[in-house]
């Protein structure tokens, strides 16, 4: 399935907040409120993983961040 929306800290909080109201209201499950939650954080860890990596880069000239994930 594709999507337009952007992942960015605003849309996961978005989610995480229609999530909880949900929840509260008894839409979904608990089960499907923790996997939501689980896919948010895992969501959050890229974009931090993107952020560290773009800071890592402008701070070291020479650093090739491809290489190094290729070879692991």
């Amino acid at each position: 399935m594709k999507t337009t929306t952007k992942a960015n800290t605003k849309n996961l909080l978005a989610h995480a907040f229609d999530t909880m109201k949900m929840l509260k209201s008894k839409v979904i499950s608990v089960e499907e409120a923790k996997a939501q939650a689980n896919l948010i954080k895992q969501s959050n860890n890229v974009l931090r993983y993107e952020l560290d990596r773009a800071v890592a880069e402008q701070k070291y000239e020479n650093l090739l961040i491809r290489d190094i994930e290729e070879q692991e």
